[in-house]
């Protein structure tokens, strides 16, 4: 007789841990979702930006605008290390590979906008890779949010900040 209400007490017991592991982990769940949606929206405006990045330079550059101009890298500087975090962040959430892929390519891009900004030749690099920044740009702009980013766009961008000379 014992027996059974031991057996009875583990199986209440083992129930009711169940519903507790499962409580946790439906709130882990929604965490996620949260941390992913704030990821996402962060990323917004530093795509558009990005997205007319070579545009802009360009215009720049060619008005001969060069306190601007620095003005203009150094806040793209700090959208592609924004981006650089998001997709941090969204790679972290789902082991997607293209947000590691969009990860590397974010800090290429960063650490060519942070050299460029502290050459005296600013104007003639970005010369020498608007090509690349407008191919880049053009990619961006396919992009409505982060969360739209594709692999092959991914490994497009990636190989386009590859080829940024500073």
């Amino acid at each position: 007789m014992a027996t059974k209400w031991v057996i009875a007490l583990l199986f209440i017991l083992l129930i009711a841990y169940s519903g507790f592991v499962t409580y946790n982990w439906l709130e882990g769940e929604k965490e996620k979702k949260v941390m992913m949606s704030y990821a996402i929206a962060i990323s917004d405006i530093p795509l558009r930006e990005l997205s007319e990045m070579g545009s802009t330079l360009e215009y720049l550059r060619e008005h001969n605008a060069e306190d601007l101009l620095k003005e203009r890298i150094s806040k793209y500087q700090f959208h592609a290390r924004t981006l650089y975090y998001s997709s941090s962040i969204l790679y972290t959430l789902t082991q997607d590979e293209k947000y590691q892929i969009f990860r590397t390519t974010m800090r290429n891009l960063e650490s060519f906008l942070i050299s460029v900004n502290n050459k005296p030749n600013t104007k003639e690099i970005i010369e020498n890779n608007l090509n690349v920044l407008k191919q880049m740009g053009y990619i961006l702009n396919t992009i409505n949010r982060i969360n739209n980013l594709t692999l092959m766009d991914a490994e497009k961008l990636l190989k386009l900040s590859e080829e940024l000379k500073y």
